[in-house]
């Protein structure tokens, strides 16, 4: 009578190890909190007082006399939203371009907050 083989492979066979992680991305995209933000936010531009600068409105409670600092934050803000709706577009369709695309995305919406809070920071310290 022959012996059945023990075969060894039966043993790792763990119904978690064969399925993805969750994480947070998974969940809570992060495309779909910026494009939410930025759609936010420039929703909420739109209810700020303006002043005309050179032609132009800037809005006077973060950005007064500084023209530059609203137009690098509204062209982050843009790029951020741009790229988040490409990201929601070709999740399945191009997997590499969706990474690089979300990782622009990240990086812009960022940099539009990263430009808020220095001039909030800036503005609390008179340092501009």
């Amino acid at each position: 009578m022959k012996e059945p083989s023990h075969d060894l492979n039966i043993l790792d066979t763990n119904p978690l190890s064969q399925t993805r992680r969750a994480s947070i991305f998974s969940a809570y995209p992060p495309e779909e909190t910026i494009f939410g933000g930025a759609f936010l936010t420039a929703f909420s531009l739109l209810q700020l007082p303006y002043e005309r600068i050179n032609g132009n409105p800037v809005p006077t409670v973060i950005f007064k006399d500084k023209p530059s600092f609203f137009h690098a934050f509204l062209l982050a803000l843009n790029v951020a939203f741009s790229s988040a709706v490409i990201t929601m577009s070709l999740r399945d369709i191009c997997p590499r371009l969706t990474r690089h695309s979300r990782r622009l995305s990240i990086v812009s919406m960022a940099t539009a907050v990263g430009i808020v809070g220095w001039l909030v920071l800036a503005s609390s310290f008179s340092l501009l």
